[in-house]
């Protein structure tokens, strides 16, 4: 019988390792104590071999494992399966770019294997993770088994379509499937310097990945503006003077910092100087964000709040039907969009996502009491969730809307105390977000943990704690939550 981890939270040392959910899919693993997520960041094996599950982009699901096994040959691994040829030969020719060796394409039923030799495998495994091209786990099975990766036009898949269009207001046809929210932001890049050459532009501190595409793919340029604040605005403004800027990138809010750009005058800035706006709205999970308006395109990791049950990696672009763009992103798409999205995943993403105005809900009213009493807390410096009187946030806010359920905080004396704190919190801990049980991760350790120093000068701290609220009575998070901040 499954584990409830509304009333059975995975937290304790003796359950590292263990899947979130109890699921053989799951996206997500348990870290219960602070010095399990350093080790894992260090190789610890101690620590990797107890994985039961992970992030698939991070981490090999043991289905994509057994595949590289028997396609690659035993050993150092030399080969990853990816969702299509057109995707293979982009991650190869992304190793080559970056100075590796590509021995071969490897041809699937429904995926493509890319060989490198060992020395070029982590950069493989780059374009793995920042692409998101990836087969997934369910993908990999039907390949084990002998069966092909169908992509079909099956009525889950149109379903999901639809959903994913009602929510954002527009019609089926303006909006896309991808294998992973990634994978629909590399899309999104590519497609948009096919139509607007030139640099892009992030805007706010965003996840990590979305970062990592404009710095390391193949002829990117790019500036960035970790604060985005007005400042950084006027200094936007005067750079489209001076040079041809093809598109800024945002979040709404930003991931870890919960801070929303100011859209506005972003949408402003880019009518005036004729570049794309493409916003990251995953974090306004689905039902309380509106930034369609001020955008070009939207992406959204439909991972995230659209699944809410953390066992299946699914994105979604969506072209804006007002924009001037629209036509020759549409262009573009028709010659370079691919179906990816896997007919065994695109059916739970479906199944999962029939809640979703319950749970959001839910999720809303759980992590604005949770912010309050976390405001309130003496043992807490500071906490990031987007403030209720923000004008930038009220300008996209649905009526109705809420504030999210994604929340982060950094504790007084952070270094002596947070390990201690994280190390008693009796709820879920590891990666991941938008799940309907509450989860925690040290952030900016998971995903910067080779560059701390540059999250930090960003304004994220080390220390900072991410909160993914779940489902759960209040009262229950409530006491979990003081318990372990009595160590304080």
């Amino acid at each position: 019988m499954s584990a409830d981890l509304i009333t059975e939270p995975r937290w304790l040392p003796e359950q590292l390792g263990l899947p979130m959910p109890d699921d053989r899919h799951a996206v997500s693993a348990c870290l219960p104590l602070w010095a399990h997520n350093i080790g894992y960041e260090e190789g610890d094996a101690d620590v990797v071999d107890q994985l039961q599950a992970a992030y698939p982009r991070f981490c090999f699901h043991p289905a994509i494992r057994e595949l590289c096994q028997q396609k690659f040959g035993d050993g150092e691994p030399t080969g990853l399966p990816f969702v299509s040829e057109a995707a293979a030969r982009r991650a190869a020719h992304y190793v080559a770019f970056r100075g590796g060796t590509v021995e071969g394409l490897l041809p699937g039923e429904g995926w493509t294997g890319v060989q490198v030799t060992a020395e070029s495998f982590s950069l493989l495994k780059q374009y793995w993770q920042h692409a998101g091209e990836i087969l997934s786990s369910r993908a990999a099975d039907e390949v084990l088994h002998g069966r092909p990766v169908s992509v079909t036009e099956i009525p889950q898949r149109s379903a999901v379509r639809d959903r994913v269009a009602q929510l954002q207001g527009v019609t089926a046809d303006d909006v896309f499937l991808f294998p992973s929210g990634m994978a629909a932001i590399a899309q999104t890049w590519r497609t948009v310097l096919s139509v607007r050459p030139g640099t892009t532009c992030q805007f706010g501190f965003p996840y990590v990945d979305t970062l990592k595409i404009q710095e390391r793919f193949p002829e990117a340029v790019h500036h960035f503006y970790p604060l985005g604040r007005a400042g950084d605005l006027d200094d936007l403004a005067a750079r489209c003077q001076q040079e041809n800027i093809a598109a800024v990138f945002c979040e709404t809010p930003t991931n870890p910092l919960l801070e929303t750009p100011d859209l506005v005058r972003l949408r402003s800035l880019a009518d005036e100087h004729q570049f794309l706006l493409v916003v990251d709205d995953t974090l306004g999970a689905c039902l309380n964000l509106n930034v369609l308006p001020f955008a070009d395109v939207v992406v959204t990791s439909l991972t995230k709040f659209f699944s809410g049950y953390g066992n299946v990696l699914a994105g979604s672009m969506v072209v804006a039907p007002h924009s001037r763009w629209r036509e020759a992103l549409q262009q573009q798409l028709a010659a370079q969009f691919e179906e990816t999205l896997a007919d065994v995943d695109v059916c739970v993403l479906h199944d999962n996502s029939a809640d979703l105005v319950q749970r959001v809900g839910q999720t809303n009213e759980n992590a604005a009491q949770l912010v309050d009493l976390l405001q309130k807390h003496p043992a807490v410096e500071s906490v990031f969730y987007p403030a209720e009187d923000s004008p930038h946030y009220a300008a996209i806010r649905r009526d109705g809307g809420g504030r999210g359920g994604l929340l982060s905080i950094v504790l007084k004396q952070a270094e002596q105390t947070t390990p201690g704190v994280y190390d008693r919190l009796r709820i879920c801990k590891g990666p991941n977000l938008g799940t309907h049980f509450t989860l925690c991760c040290p952030y900016t350790i998971l995903a910067h943990y080779e560059e701390l120093e540059f999250a930090e000068r960003c304004g994220v701290s080390r220390w900072l704690l991410r909160v993914s609220v779940g489902t759960e009575p209040f009262a229950e998070l409530e006491r979990r939550f003081l318990e372990a901040l009595a160590v304080v």
